[in-house]
């Protein structure tokens, strides 16, 4: 059995059928309408409503026989709208749907029922939902006071509920009208009904949706006609019912209609979302055919459920869309594009063509997002999805996967050079910078491109693994799926497990690279580097596996493992070489750590547990972490530097350098990038460079130490710039704490030589 849905429309639906339900099956007028106005308050969600008969308020629902506000009602009725006193509310807007049973005289205040709901007005779908129920109360209403009327119920009852239960199982839009169209032949016995639809491309201009009985000219007549002309066209424009009666004479008469011989008809209008958006008529060859108004309510009732149906049909579309779309970038979303890949791919086993899909991951992405704010990276995406859409072709499709990946499935292909030049366009529009907030950012993207072929399998996982290999090979460039690369791309993942594995079994090792005094070329620190001794694969070096521990947030458990076990041995080395004044411990701080609201309590506790000095712990952190949610990362910053603790900007000058953050934030070291290093020679430009960050730094108040020192002529150099401590291959690589220990054991020595010689000792 299908499930009748709970959009908005399918909902109004499901009301509608119980609301029709429960009044035909009443005896008498008087029941039906106070049946009618408490299963209406409670539809739309008041408390209050009324129902405006013959002059009087005939039913009530919310109000006292005492404070009913009779004056206020029919006023209501009378202008279709205004405010009416509620009990311990006070004035609050009303809603008015016409009831029209037809006893009321011009002159006398017209049939209604009035909603009056505290708190938000009533929605367009409560609107056609209320209208719908005020013309089934109405035509109800109507046959209980005729002779036929057990009869007649019953046959608008059935008919209604056929409607009703098409719509509710979400039987196809065509399907539905088609059944209202049947149900006006059925019920008014007419020959030519039809439901016209303002065309989508030109508004003002109907065309067919469903018709019975209209061939030859009368369906051309029918086709394409103009808002205004014939009596579906005047129900569009006129906005209400058009009844013509003595069609042979009358000037609204369509030719192909009175060459037919029809002698009646009318028409009501069709709402959609409140905008009337079409029409529903019908025509009879009878002679001498005249329309009752119970008969002109019945066309009216079923003009509202085809608003209804239209209503249901707009919500499950727009619902279907948002679940299948970006709601960002407006681009299909994962499920539809490989719903789209799926099927290309089945069309292209049966027919040879040739797809190729490409796998787009744009490059340092968090960096914008860190920097000026998730806003501006929302910005960014959806730059990023249009210059996309503008690459492609006309069939192609461009989807955002999630986060800043993105796919395009290219179709028809008509050789293999076309995938790569789509990606040439790609990566040239995004070569232009973005202006976002007033400032340029590049959007840069690494692309892996997969065509079908043999030992290809899954396109988007092969271009995926295409495009790691892209960002391997240095990033801002595309690469081409070849089948070793899905191999690696199943070792990522095996790492992956491993890594999960790893800190749990406790395989991560903490190495120590010690820290030169340049002046006195002493042993003053270490810092503290993760290394992960696999029991199969041996010592994995970091760049193999941090970036993956990142990306799957084992970062966490990672630096906190670091970080306890760097304070630990730095307070155990003191203890055993107290004259060797080991004066720091460095260790570096991930993104996703400096972003973690217990990280102040982590450092505090991991120093509290080793009994070691706060002083003795340098924290390490990228200026591109800096550059993120500033209060926030000042005040964490402050909070660490309340602790004791001294601060560093790790890799300087590869960043977004700024005076002004270096000013702002509680800073205390430098550490000059290696890049600078690399190049020192006197006179030249790295020389320079290197020596301006000297210069900042002693400017600033804060030591700077090189990192990457290799040779001992950049050593020497680094030295005579007048930078004041360095570490690197040069001095030593970073060894395991034994050996790490070994380097302590000299300078132990010398100090307590020096010691014995009268020289002052530090401790």
């Amino acid at each position: 059995m299908t499930t009748p849905s709970r959009s908005p429309g399918g909902w109004s639906i499901q009301q509608l059928a119980e609301f029709v339900a429960a009044i035909s099956a009443t005896d008498d007028a008087p029941t039906a309408l106070r049946l009618g106005v408490e299963r209406i308050a409670e539809a739309v969600g008041s408390r209050t409503a009324a129902i405006i008969l013959d002059g009087t308020v005939a039913s009530a629902q919310g109000w006292t026989a005492g404070t009913l506000p009779t004056e206020e009602l029919l006023h209501a009725a009378a202008i279709g709208g205004g405010y009416v006193p509620v009990p311990a509310v006070g004035e609050v807007g009303a809603a008015v749907a016409r009831l029209d049973v037809g006893q009321s005289p011009p002159e006398r205040v017209p049939d209604s029922v009035v909603v009056v709901r505290p708190g938000a007005s009533l929605t367009r779908v409560e609107l056609t939902l209320l209208r719908g129920m005020a013309s089934s109360l109405a035509l109800t209403v109507r046959l209980l006071r005729t002779r036929d009327e057990a009869k007649q119920r019953q046959e608008l009852f059935e008919g209604l509920s056929a409607i009703q239960r098409s719509i509710s199982h979400r039987a196809p839009l065509p399907e539905v009208l088609t059944a209202i169209v049947e149900a006006t032949h059925h019920l008014l016995g007419d020959e030519l009904p039809a439901l016209l639809l303002r065309d989508l491309d030109d508004p003002e201009v109907l065309d067919v949706a469903a018709a019975l009985g209209v061939e030859g000219k009368l369906a051309v007549s029918l086709k394409r006609r103009a808002v205004g002309e014939g009596v579906g066209g005047r129900a569009v424009s006129e906005g209400r019912l058009v009844v013509v009666e003595d069609y042979q004479s009358h000037p609204s008469a369509i030719d192909a209609f009175r060459d037919d011989d029809v002698t009646a008809a009318m028409a009501v209008p069709v709402h959609e979302n409140g905008e009337i958006i079409g029409s529903l008529m019908t025509a009879s060859r009878e002679p001498g055919r005249r329309y009752s108004k119970p008969e002109q309510d019945i066309l009216t009732s079923l003009a509202e459920h085809a608003s209804l149906a239209l209503n249901d049909a707009k919500t499950v579309a727009a619902m279907t869309h948002q679940a299948l779309h970006d709601s960002l970038t407006g681009l299909p979303n994962r499920v539809l594009f490989h719903d789209r890949l799926d099927h290309a791919s089945a069309r292209a086993e049966r027919s040879g063509e040739r797809l190729a899909v490409l796998f787009c991951d744009l490059d340092r992405f968090k960096t914008v997002n860190d920097s000026l704010g998730h806003q501006a990276g929302d910005d960014l995406l959806v730059e990023v999805a249009r210059r996309l859409s503008s690459c492609l072709r006309g069939g192609d499709t461009a989807a955002r996967l999630g986060g800043d990946e993105f796919a395009i499935l290219l179709e028809e292909l008509e050789g293999p050079e076309v995938a790569e030049a789509v990606a040439g366009r790609v990566l040239e529009a995004l070569a232009e910078p973005v202006l976002i907030r007033g400032r340029e950012v590049f959007a840069r993207a690494s692309i892996g491109i997969a065509r079908s072929g043999p030992g290809v399998g899954d396109l988007l996982r092969s271009a995926d693994a295409a495009m790691y290999r892209a960002k391997a090979d240095g990033r801002g460039r595309l690469a081409v799926f070849e089948p070793a690369m899905q191999q690696a791309a199943v070792d990522k993942l095996d790492l992956e497990t491993d890594l999960q594995r790893a800190v749990e079994r406790g395989e991560l090792e903490v190495h120590y690279q010690p820290i030169f005094s340049l002046r006195e070329g002493e042993l003053v620190g270490f810092e503290a580097l993760v290394r992960w001794r696999h029991p199969e694969k041996g010592l994995i070096p970091p760049g193999s596996f941090i970036p993956l521990a990142e990306e799957t947030g084992l970062i966490d458990a990672i630096g906190r493992h670091v970080l306890y076990e760097a304070c630990r041995q730095a307070a155990a080395w003191r203890v055993a070489h107290p004259v060797a004044r080991l004066a720091t411990m460095s260790v570096n701080l991930s993104v996703r750590q400096l972003d973690q609201p217990g990280l102040v309590d982590d450092v505090a506790g991991a120093l509290a547990k080793a009994r070691l000095p706060p002083s003795c712990l340098l924290l390490e952190i990228t200026e591109t972490m800096l550059m993120g949610d500033t209060d926030q990362v000042v005040a964490r910053l402050d909070a660490l530097k309340s602790l004791g603790v001294r601060l560093a900007i790790d890799d300087f000058g590869t960043g977004y350098s700024s005076l002004r953050y270096l000013r702002r934030f509680p800073l205390d070291v430098l550490k000059m990038a290696k890049p600078f290093v690399d190049g020192l020679a006197a006179g030249s430009r790295d020389d320079a460079l290197a020596g301006a960050i000297v210069d900042l730094g002693a400017n600033l108040g804060l030591d700077v130490i090189a990192e990457g020192i290799e040779i001992v002529e950049q050593a020497d150099r680094l030295g005579a710039l007048g930078c004041g401590y360095g570490q690197g291959f040069h001095f030593a690589r970073p060894l395991p704490a034994l050996q790490s220990a070994a380097l302590l054991l000299p300078v132990s020595a010398a100090r307590a030589a020096g010691a014995a010689l009268g020289a002052p000792v530090a401790s």
